[in-house]
């Protein structure tokens, strides 16, 4: 978690003079983005109550009334959001996740916010793994790059490293790798599997995508 909000503060970024509208409840991982960040940084939480979140024209409400400069979401809620008539402001910076980012609201979010990232990462390397900026939608929307002390390798079958734009399975390694699944060895042992490129002991995620 240490690792993580460590590079989160540079990429995307977040300062003490940021407001952030938290909109996700605790049984979500990216939470900790949302609770966590602001308070390494000075930066200030706006917390939103559930009936708001469920509520474009609330939300919308929250984000103008408290100028909030920061928001993190799934593409639903941003979707929600438009929808309700947000039209955001060139100050604002756009966090989605938890879900593909959808090219036409990508255009529709990069139209209307300052900055738009594309955050990326299964909750067993703990939140994100990757991010990166949405500058041309049209062009085609990746996972950005890893995060500080995080690599990621993409295999095939046989766990062999592929070449740059063949397809295989993404395995994630360093410091987000977390330790397994709880009383589950069987289902542990297969989804983390050793690093050769990492320390004695260092284990990969095996992500399925």
């Amino acid at each position: 978690v240490v690792n993580f909000l460590q590079s989160m503060r540079e990429q995307p970024g977040m300062t003490s003079s940021d407001r952030l509208l938290a909109v996700t409840t605790l049984s979500f991982d990216i939470a900790v983005l949302e609770l966590l960040l602001p308070l390494s940084t000075g930066a200030t939480v706006l917390l939103a109550q559930r009936d708001d979140v469920v509520d474009g024209r609330a939300l919308r409400s929250l984000l103008d009334r408290h100028a909030a400069t920061t928001m993190q979401a799934t593409p639903s809620t941003w979707r929600m959001l438009i929808d309700a008539g947000w039209s955001g402001h060139a100050g604002f910076k756009a966090l989605v996740g938890g879900e593909p980012l959808p090219v036409d609201l990508a255009t529709q979010l990069t139209e209307t916010c300052g900055s738009v990232w594309n955050m990326y990462g299964p909750t067993e390397t703990t939140v994100w793994s990757s991010c990166g900026p949405v500058r041309d939608p049209q062009a085609g929307i990746d996972i950005g790059r890893p995060i500080a002390n995080t690599r990621f390798d993409v295999v095939d079958a046989q766990m062999r490293l592929l070449p740059v734009g063949a397809v295989g399975e993404l395995l994630i390694a360093g410091e987000g790798v977390t330790l397994g699944y709880l009383d589950r060895p069987e289902l542990t042992a297969d989804r983390f599997v050793a690093d050769p490129l990492g320390p004695p002991g260092a284990l990969r995620y095996r992500t399925g995508d």
